[in-house]
């Protein structure tokens, strides 16, 4: 419960985890500019510093093999990224092509017109209804690239964990296209921190990782990418040359040692087994209680992570089931966005092969790392009611 209200939409955002909590309310930060050369401005470098080396630590990459840049969050990451090398590429002359996967984030999606604009290329890999990369699809499409003509640069964007369906992808699988297609590869990570249970063992042979502070109970608006050396790509954002370059611009310092804080908690306390039985439990009480009126989406999947259960309610539009949950004091996601009142099917549905109606009458639901059978039970004594009203 927050504030009254029972919140289950931590894939769209997590409340501040207890030590940042603390923190901020003791209001022990350094305010000097971590740019400055006096004590203040010290305090602030050591703080960034300490994150710096934590990151690296809990995550276990080579400092020597790897760089790390700071930004607003996963969006302004991935942006930085594929328009980066896109931009490098434009100046050397050299061809280019993002590859993404039909069920990525919309950040992903929404590259192509510039690519396009520049004259690179974009391509979209297909998924099963799984939620999985069509393998066989992915090979025929990577090797008639490769024999059409061959980009002078290629990255694949792998999303470890799908944001609406918890499908989690094998980083494996990444580095075995990575070898055989010559592919530089990019991991959103954003949704692996509290929701599965290796979410700390990266694959080191892969190229960028990126995550979202926000996700795990740090501050909005702060996020990092762990990006290998020998990568070089344009930045986005000139100015004073901070960070080596690669984003420039004052450093939010607090907002970074918040990433430190929330990221050492979890470490800590998250407990994947706990997690996921509360999760299993309470997803078949829903298929109990609902029957042929309910799909869990992704069931097909041989991995799906602790945390969420994104569901189809037949013949039950999301906005209609989203506003009977909101009334009743809990907060969860329809699963597609909303714009001008008019609702958009989830193109993550569509690309897994569910038709427009199907993918506008999905809901999502996304745990607290520290949900359990007890928590379960008690949000499905709350569900019960609320579901009660649309069952056949």
């Amino acid at each position: 419960m927050i504030k009254e209200r029972l919140y289950i939409d931590y894939n769209a955002t997590a409340p501040l985890s207890p030590p940042v909590e603390k923190w901020l309310k003791e209001q022990d930060m350094p305010f000097g500019n971590p740019s400055s050369v006096h004590s203040s401005g010290k305090a602030a470098r050591r703080m960034i510093g300490d994150t710096t080396d934590f990151i690296f630590d809990v995550f276990n990459l080579n400092d020597d093999e790897f760089k790390l840049f700071f930004h607003s969050g996963a969006t302004e990451g991935i942006n930085s990224i594929v328009k980066g090398m896109a931009l490098e590429c434009s100046k050397l002359k050299q061809s280019f092509t993002f590859i993404s996967l039909g069920s990525d984030h919309s950040c992903v999606a929404n590259q192509a017109e510039f690519l396009e604009a520049l004259g690179h290329t974009f391509v979209t890999l297909k998924v099963l209804p799984s939620g999985e990369l069509d393998l066989d699809d992915a090979i025929a499409t990577l090797s008639s690239l490769s024999l059409k003509a061959k980009s002078d640069v290629q990255l694949l964007n792998w999303t470890w964990v799908n944001n609406e369906t918890g499908v989690v992808l094998d980083l494996n699988q990444a580095a075995e296209l990575k070898k055989k297609f010559g592919l530089i590869v990019h991991v959103d990570g954003v949704q692996a921190p509290g929701k599965i249970s290796q979410w700390k063992q990266l694959n080191g042979e892969l190229d960028f990782y990126t995550f979202s502070g926000h996700k795990f109970g740090a501050m909005k608006g702060v996020g990092f990418t762990l990006c290998r050396e020998n990568i070089k790509l344009m930045a986005l954002i000139n100015g004073g040359g901070q960070q080596k370059g690669m984003r420039s611009g004052t450093e939010n310092s607090t907002s970074i040692m918040t990433l430190c804080k929330s990221l050492s908690y979890l470490k800590d306390n998250y407990d994947y087994e706990s997690q996921r039985a509360g999760k299993q439990w309470l997803e078949a009480q829903l298929e109990s209680f609902l029957g042929d009126d309910c799909e869990v989406v992704g069931k097909g999947a041989p991995h799906r992570n602790g945390n969420t259960i994104y569901f189809i309610l037949k013949g039950v539009p999301a906005h209609t089931s989203a506003m009977a949950f909101d009334m009743a004091g809990v907060d969860l996601s329809n699963g597609s966005a909303c714009s001008s009142g008019a609702v958009i099917a989830s193109r993550v549905l569509m690309s897994m092969g569910y038709n427009e109606e199907e993918s506008k009458q999905a809901l999502r639901l996304s745990f607290s790392p520290y949900f359990n059978l007890k928590k379960a039970q008690e949000t499905w004594a709350t569900f019960k009611e609320i579901l009660k009203r649309f069952k056949k």
